[in-house]
């Protein structure tokens, strides 16, 4: 799955080497033996893992993990054709109501490679599979009037048909899907249309306020409040400042790196993309450093410091904040102690920084300091 809410079906492309298992695999095997080691046991606490359904065979088929996920009608054994219909008698199952329409009896709707478009705007509905019911386009009715017009005539989303009492084109976000007039666009907001701010459920409050990272080289210009005051700190003694780290510093993934490192410097073929740790920077700091393209640089923070080779590029420009120019640098966050290719981890180097709604780690803007090693 994606961010977009995509779900394609992936298939193996090869058979792990040696004693190498899938993560489904390792999952089953370790519900499997302790399933064992609490058969020995009573009471609730044992019948949580000795009486749990989990019969996805072994090896685990992932067929069975995800119409699982999608349910079952209990009364007649059949897959769920959606969340529409589940119930909470004890008539239907459901891992995730999100998915229920992933897998019905029609099949795999992940697995769907129709590259069919009658939409003509990019839907491609009837490609894998995309949550909740196949919609492809989050708040579509605001793509239309409260009569169910679209907007733009030419290429319309969603449009509602009133001969045939029915929408046409993606699938119909919300309660007003029996009717344009029947409810407003935004179902997720108690009133149903758009909001400006963003009510009254964030901790740092409702309205949009800028805040500086909590390490900044510059002062606020837009509040006299420097940073957002509801972060969680884990820290504080740590806090780099401009005079001792001038430089901003953040992390990025590479093309050749999918998600963590962990996976990619295990795979010779991309090891040899991208074989070594690195530290981008601009031309103008370059100059002003002596660093020379492929020279070892050591990037250091309040927290610790690493060494890596440089990358000069044309990328990576000075910034000029409030009358101070800062220059910035950047590293990926792939590298660490363990793999076919090890290099020192951008982690020794960001802060412990959670923020205020989320607890999402603040390692996109830090200070720094770049020296030749």
């Amino acid at each position: 799955s994606n961010s977009g809410r995509l779900v394609q079906w992936r298939y193996k492309c090869s058979e792990p080497p040696g004693e190498a298992k899938s993560d489904l695999e390792m999952v089953n095997q370790l519900l499997l033996k302790l399933r064992e080691l609490y058969s020995k046991e009573t009471g609730p606490l044992a019948e949580a893992i000795t009486r749990l359904t989990w019969d996805y065979g072994t090896p685990a088929d992932p067929n069975r993990v995800l119409k699982e996920l999608n349910g079952y009608d209990l009364a007649t054994g059949k897959l769920m054709a959606n969340f529409l219909t589940l119930k909470d008698d004890g008539t239907a199952s459901c891992g995730n109501w999100i998915y229920s329409g992933s897998y019905t009896e029609e099949g795999n709707m992940t697995a769907r490679r129709d590259t069919s478009d009658p939409s003509g705007i990019g839907l491609y509905s009837k490609w894998a599979w995309c949550w909740p019911l196949n919609r492809r386009i989050l708040y579509n009715r605001a793509s239309v009037d409260l009569q169910g017009n679209p907007w733009d005539e030419r290429h319309p989303v969603v449009k509602w048909d009133p001969a045939g009492k029915k929408w046409t084109g993606d699938v119909v976000d919300g309660a007003g899907a029996k009717g344009p007039s029947e409810a407003y666009p935004f179902i997720m907001l108690g009133e149903g249309q758009a909001r400006l701010f963003g009510g009254f459920t964030l901790v740092d409050g409702p309205f949009p306020e800028h805040y500086e990272p909590w390490e900044s080289p510059i002062k606020n210009p837009f509040s006299s409040v420097q940073s957002d005051p509801a972060i969680r700190i884990w820290r504080p003694q740590e806090q780099g400042t401009p005079d001792k780290f001038p430089i901003v510093c953040t992390t990025f993934r590479l093309t050749e790196h999918w998600q963590a490192g962990a996976m990619t410097r295990n795979l010779p073929w991309l090891v040899e993309l991208q074989p070594e740790m690195f530290i981008e920077i601009g031309k103008e700091l370059a100059g002003e450093k002596g660093i020379a393209n492929g020279d070892k640089v050591v990037v250091e923070t309040s927290r610790g410091k690493i060494e890596a080779a440089v990358v000069i590029t044309g990328r990576w420009r000075p910034f000029r904040l409030n009358g101070t120019l800062v220059h910035h640098i950047g590293m990926p966050w792939h590298w660490g102690y363990a793999g076919l290719s090890t290099g020192d981890s951008a982690n020794l180097l960001t802060p412990h920084i959670g923020d205020a709604n989320t607890m999402i780690p603040e390692y996109k803007a830090f200070l720094c300091n770049v020296s030749k090693a």
